[in-house]
């Protein structure tokens, strides 16, 4: 039945969609802008058969952004939670997989994974703002062209690159709670060598204590092209940070007066994390034909110190990752036809150190190699003229190497192996309306394995769980893109998918398992308008129904996913002056673990940002207010089971009001 109203929806759209004949230019509605996630290859917005935002670094500036989170905080069926109020540790969903949105959400930079194959997710302090060229966001499975981490969808940052004379750009900003951040950038090209250099540094002491966040960072992307058809190229980065961790505060905390919303109750837990990387590549053009080689290394370092715990960790990750592809457009049989060939071939070794001295203590090494190999092919072919059928299948092996020594001799060594065979298929249909819009279906199958915290844990009983599934996902979406008239365009997809095997963390038993069934269904729309050359409207809109399907949570909501979210974005020009007004509303969504929706709810909150920008030459000003009626809210909360007691809500604070201001020069 859904289906049925979702199509009628589309059905009456695409009747809409002729009643403006005459309009020749996407002006709202971005439609040409290049997008490379949809099908690993570059292609205009209006041939991607899902629902795929493109944030350009002007749009990141018109927004006001000071942190990668920003970025997603209007974009409809995007939900994003930030524990430390930084950008360390946020966590972005799409489409409703609540707390285990960072097993479920693949990161890439310019298609190289980010993702740690533990829970942590991806770090997106790593990320330094002025180095996006834009940000692609693909809703729904792309498990078939990138693999894990891809179920609920993918979101691609793409690196800037040199290009014209040169140009060195410094900039600073400063705000509350201490905010200071500078950079210092430099690009441009010389005959065949382009270049960006990118030094930066951002240092805040919080919205709470033993909240502060130091990072600094230095990127760098390096392009030659060394002959008529030959391109080589080199990415390369350092990051560092050193960061506080102020954790929950119960209510009972915050009802009784005994901490304020800006307190801690872990003044003395910290943690520092390194990260290195380096991405080689060439690409080598025989006419129809291209082959891309390409080649990266990550090396990160990751200590925790939780005083109050007594508990001491430390992480090492490594990456290798090897990622060769073949691109072919070429015609057969006279029609247009576009194949992506390519393995993917990733090796994760990874060691983690834990220390507690005391009654409970340890003193244990895990030594963990998870090793990725997957064939994967997608073919786009033109039938008829304005007629796009893709097809894209992936199989994947994945294999875990688990090697576990507890020093204190309490529990026994652990050496054993696991392997997983997977496959995951795309398929879809697009209907292009000339320049104007397009309408497209896509039904696609994705899967997702278990992490290493989900696979073994030595307190376990087996410590190896190999009863734990690895979760599949099948998802149909309905779509349309359009631009109605020179100053109207919109969008709107209907999605629907079923997840089997889920896996989640149960509070109860304290073990990692799998849900029965688990469903989500909803509609993402947006509309754009330009009543004048000075005024620009965006207005979003989503819905997000996501909820147990058998089981003993049969029929309760998924924890941490608001079923509504609304966002309206009023933009204005006036000579070298641009005004941003934003406001943003969040539905309310039970808190993690609660999956009993027995606690009250996390409730819904409207927060309005404003800023402006002024430039002049090579000089520009901006000034904004976050959260300008500041309101009291939290983003993240978690349920807790005392033995023995009720359950207890847990809250990360967010911040109230902020201001901020900067000022760059560019010459």
């Amino acid at each position: 039945m859904r289906i049925k109203t979702a199509l009628s929806i589309i059905c009456l759209l695409s009747l809409l969609l002729g009643s403006f004949p005459g309009f020749a230019q996407q002006k709202p509605y971005r439609l040409d802008g290049i997008v490379v996630t949809a099908n690993r290859e570059a292609m205009p917005l209006l041939e991607a058969p899902a629902n795929v935002s493109i944030i350009t670094k002007e749009d990141i500036e018109a927004i006001g952004a000071t942190t990668v989170t920003d970025v997603f905080k209007c974009e409809p069926g995007i939900f994003t939670s930030n524990l430390l109020n930084n950008p360390k540790y946020t966590q972005i969903d799409i489409r409703g997989y609540g707390e285990t949105a960072p097993s479920n959400v693949l990161f890439l930079i310019d298609g190289r994974r980010i993702n740690g194959i533990d829970m942590s997710g991806a770090d997106l302090s790593v990320i330094p703002l002025d180095m996006i060229e834009r940000v692609e966001i693909y809703r729904g499975s792309a498990t078939a062209l990138f693999g894990d981490n891809a179920v609920a969808g993918a979101v691609n940052f793409i690196m800037k690159q040199g290009e014209g004379k040169p140009t060195v750009k410094a900039s600073v900003l400063a705000g509350s709670d201490n905010l200071f951040t500078s950079k210092l950038s430099v690009l441009g090209k010389q005959d065949k060598f382009s270049y960006y250099g990118l030094a930066s540094s951002y240092d805040t002491d919080g919205y709470r204590r033993n909240n502060a966040l130091h990072t600094r960072d230095l990127i760098g992307n390096f392009t030659f092209d060394a002959f008529k058809d030959l391109t080589v190229y080199l990415q390369t980065g350092h990051h560092r940070d050193t960061y506080g961790m102020p954790g929950v505060l119960t209510s009972d905390d915050l009802a009784t007066g005994r901490f304020s919303r800006t307190d801690t109750k872990n003044p003395d837990d910290s943690a520092n994390t390194e990260d290195n990387f380096a991405n080689l590549g060439a690409d080598i053009n025989f006419g129809d034909i291209v082959l891309c080689l390409n080649g990266s290394y990550r090396l990160r370092h990751a200590s925790s110190a939780w005083a109050l715990s007594n508990w001491y960790s430390m992480r090492t990750f490594e990456t290798y990752g090897f990622m060769p592809k073949l691109i072919v457009n070429k015609p057969i049989f006279g029609l247009r036809n576009s194949l992506v060939a390519g393995f993917d071939y990733y090796r994760s070794p990874t060691r983690s150190s834990d220390y507690s001295p005391g009654l409970w203590g340890t003193d244990s090494v895990t030594k963990i190699t998870k090793t990725d190999s997957a064939f994967y092919i997608n073919d786009e072919i033109a039938p008829i003229k304005d007629l796009l059928l893709n097809f894209a299948y992936r199989a994947q092996k994945s294999s875990w190497d688990i090697d576990y020594l507890d020093n204190l001799g309490m529990n026994q060594p652990i050496n054993n192996s696991v392997n997983v065979w997977k496959d995951a298929f795309r398929i879809s249909a697009n209907y292009l309306f000339d320049k104007k819009g397009n309408m497209f279906i896509t039904y696609a199958k994705g899967f997702r394995t278990p992490t290493t915290d989900e696979l073994l844990s030595v307190f376990a009983v087996p410590p190896i769980n190999e009863s734990l599934k690895t979760q599949t996902t099948r998802e149909i979406d309905i779509g349309a893109r359009y631009n109605f008239v020179e100053w109207i365009g919109g969008g709107v997809t209907y999605f629907q998918s079923r997840t089997d095997d889920e896996i989640y963390y149960n509070p109860f038993t304290f073990a990692n398992g799998n849900y029965d069934k688990t469903r989500r269904d909803g509609v993402e729309a947006s509309l754009y308008l330009v009543p004048l050359k000075e005024l620009a409207f965006n207005f979003l809109y989503s819905y997000t129904n996501a909820v147990f399907d058998g089981g003993d949570f049969d029929g309760n909501r998924i924890p941490l996913v608001s079923r509504n979210k609304f966002s309206v974005k009023l933009t204005y020009f006036w000579n070298d002056l641009t005004a941003n007004v934003i406001l943003t509303y969040l539905g309310d969504r039970y808190m993690v673990s609660d999956q009993q929706n027995q606690l009250r709810e996390l409730p819904g909150v409207t927060t309005v940002d404003v800023n402006f920008k002024y430039a002049w030459k090579g000089l520009e000003a901006m000034f904004g207010i976050k959260n300008l009626t500041d309101k009291q809210y939290s983003e993240y909360g978690v349920a807790s089971y005392p033995f023995g007691q009720p359950p207890t809500a847990n809250y990360y604070p967010s911040p109230g009001r902020q201001f901020y201001a900067g000022l760059s020069y560019k010459y």
